[in-house]
C-alpha cells in the first residue's frame, strides 16, 4: 500500500502544467485516472509515493525538490515559456536577466530548448551582463545532456565567483530552507552553515547525484569546506 509523501497537489499541477500537459494527458501517461488526480492536484485527496514517481517518470523531474528560499522566482507555464524561449532564440534574455529561476524552470526550459536558443544559454554562461542571466543559462545548460555541456558548467563554476556563489547559496537555501540571505552567508564561509552534521548527509548524497551536474558539483565544494567543522 502506497504511503503519503509531503508533496502539495498544487506542485504537481505546477508541475504539469510547466510541462504543457493536460489533466487527461497526464492521466493517460501516469495510468492514474483523471477524476483521481484532479482531485489530488486540488488538494482533495493526498498524493501517494507511486503518485509522485508517476509525475516524476513523466515529468523528468524530482517533484519533491523544494525551491530555493528566494523571495522573486521566475516560473513559467507552457505559454509563458514558448514566448521565454522564442526572444531567446532572438538573443534576449527578458526577465532571466535579473530573476532567479525556480528549478522547475530550469528543467522546463531544458526540456524544449532548440539548439539556437541552447547556443545563447551557453554564451550567456560565459558572457551574461549579470550574474543572475550567467546563473540562470548555467542551470538551464546543467539539465542538457552531453559532456560539452557538463564541462562548460564545471568551467564557468570554477572561473565565475560571481555564480558560483548563487549557485553554492541555491544549494544551502534547497537542502536547509535557511533563510536567503543566510544562504549567501553560507556560500561565502561555509564553515558558519548552521547544523552542519545535519547538512553533510545531504549533501552527500547530492555529490552523486545524476541530476544536475552544478548540483552535484555545488555539493561536494561545500563538503570539503565543511570538513573542519563536521567533527563538533
Amino acid at each position: 500500500m502506497s504511503t503519503p509523501v509531503t508533496v502539495p497537489g498544487s506542485r504537481l499541477r505546477a508541475e504539469r502544467d510547466a510541462a504543457g500537459l493536460s489533466l487527461a494527458e497526464m492521466a493517460k501517461k501516469t495510468r492514474f485516472s483523471k477524476s483521481l488526480i484532479g482531485m489530488v492536484e486540488t488538494g482533495q485527496r493526498t498524493a501517494s509515493a507511486d503518485l509522485v514517481e508517476a509525475y516524476e517518470r513523466v515529468l523528468g523531474v524530482d517533484v519533491s525538490r523544494k525551491d530555493i528560499t528566494h523571495a522573486n522566482l521566475l516560473t513559467v507555464t507552457k505559454a509563458s515559456r514558448a514566448q521565454l524561449l522564442a526572444g531567446v532564440e532572438q538573443g534576449d534574455p527578458g526577465p532571466l536577466r535579473k530573476t532567479p529561476t525556480a528549478h522547475r524552470t530550469d528543467v522546463s526550459l531544458g526540456s524544449v530548448v532548440s539548439e539556437k536558443a541552447a547556443e545563447w544559454f551557453r554564451k550567456w554562461a560565459v558572457e551574461g551582463d549579470t550574474a543572475t542571466l550567467r546563473t540562470n543559462s548555467l542551470s538551464v545548460i546543467a539539465k542538457l545532456p552531453g559532456k560539452e555541456n557538463a564541462d562548460l558548467v564545471i568551467q564557468v563554476l570554477e572561473n565565475d565567483p560571481k555564480v558560483r556563489r548563487l549557485i553554492v547559496a541555491s544549494e544551502i537555501s534547497r537542502l536547509t530552507q535557511l533563510d536567503w540571505k543566510v544562504a549567501l552567508q553560507g556560500a561565502d564561509d561555509p564553515t558558519t552553515i548552521p547544523e552542519p552534521r545535519k547538512l553533510a548527509p545531504k549533501l552527500a548524497k547530492g555529490a552523486i547525484n545524476p541530476k544536475g551536474t552544478e548540483s552535484r558539483w555545488a555539493c561536494t565544494y561545500l563538503l570539503t569546506r565543511m570538513v573542519s567543522v563536521l567533527g563538533r
